[in-house]
C-alpha cells in the first residue's frame, strides 16, 4: 500500500487544527485562574477588615472575643468585655490620687479621664466628676424602674463601670465609678478637652441638681430619723410585752 507524501498544504491545515484546539481549553483555564485570584483576594480583604484595630481617624475597634482574649488578662476581659464588677475596694487605683497624667482604656488607649477628674467618693472604685470629650458612650436602663446608666469606650464599647448623677459630690454632679482594671494610669498630659458624659447643662438641668444637693442630705436624714423612731418603738412595744 502505498501512502500519500505530507504537503505543505495538509501540514499547515494540521498545525491549524492543532492551535484550534489549544485555544479552546486556555480560555478556561484563564477563567478558573480569574477566578482563584479573585477568591484569595476577597478573603485576604475580609481577614484584614475583621481584624482592624482602629486607627487615627476614631473608627470603631472591633475584635472577636478570642482576639480580646490574646490581648486582655482574664480579670480584664471578666469587665471590659463581659461587663463584670471587681470586689469594692480591691483595685488598684481606688486610692490613688496623681497630681497629674491621665488614665486611657486598658483595652485599646483610648484617653478617658484626666487625673485632675479624679475624686475621692469613698465608694470602693476609682471616681472621676467629668471624661475627656467624646471618648465615654453611654447605655442607659431603666428596667424594674430603676435608670442605671452604664459607661463604655467610645472607641472599643469596652466596659468601665456606671455613672451617677446628682449626688453633690462635684459641681458637675456626676460620679463616673469606674472599675481599676477597666483603665491605666498614663504619664503626661491630653490636650484634649474635658465634659460630662450626660447632658445636664440646661437650666432645667442645672436648677434641678442644685435643687438635689440641698434637699438630698435632708431626705437622707429624715429616712434614717423615721427608721430609728421605728426601730425604737418596736423595742418598746417589745419590752412591754415580755412585762407583762
Amino acid at each position: 500500500m502505498r501512502f500519500a507524501p505530507l504537503t505543505a498544504t495538509s501540514t499547515t491545515s494540521t498545525r491549524r487544527h492543532h492551535q484550534k484546539r489549544t485555544n479552546t481549553t486556555t480560555p478556561l483555564k484563564r477563567i478558573s485562574q480569574k477566578k482563584n485570584k479573585t477568591s484569595s483576594s476577597f478573603n485576604r480583604r475580609s481577614i484584614i477588615t475583621m481584624s482592624s484595630t482602629g486607627g487615627e481617624n476614631g473608627e470603631k475597634i472591633q475584635k472577636s472575643d478570642a482576639e480580646w482574649k490574646k490581648s486582655l488578662t482574664a480579670q480584664q476581659f471578666q469587665v471590659l468585655r463581659l461587663k463584670g464588677t471587681e470586689p469594692a475596694r480591691t483595685g488598684e487605683y481606688d486610692k490613688f490620687y496623681p497630681s497629674e497624667g491621665h488614665f486611657v482604656c486598658a483595652g485599646c488607649g483610648n484617653a478617658l479621664y484626666s487625673a485632675e477628674s479624679k475624686f475621692n467618693s469613698g465608694c470602693g472604685w476609682p471616681a472621676f466628676d467629668k471624661c475627656y470629650e467624646g471618648s465615654v458612650s453611654t447605655n442607659i436602663d431603666e428596667t424594674f424602674g430603676m435608670r442605671r446608666v452604664e459607661i463604655v469606650c467610645a472607641k472599643c464599647d469596652g466596659h468601665l463601670g456606671h455613672v451617677f448623677e446628682n449626688e453633690g459630690f462635684t459641681a458637675t454632679a456626676e460620679r463616673h465609678c469606674v472599675n481599676s482594671v477597666s483603665v491605666k494610669y498614663v504619664e503626661g498630659e491630653c490636650e484634649k478637652k474635658e465634659a460630662k458624659v450626660i447632658d445636664g447643662t440646661s437650666v432645667t438641668g442645672g436648677a434641678r441638681n442644685a435643687l438635689s444637693m440641698l434637699i438630698r442630705p435632708a431626705l437622707y436624714f429624715a429616712i434614717g430619723y423615721s427608721a430609728l423612731n421605728i426601730l425604737a418603738n418596736s423595742a418598746s412595744s417589745f419590752m412591754t410585752r415580755g412585762a407583762q
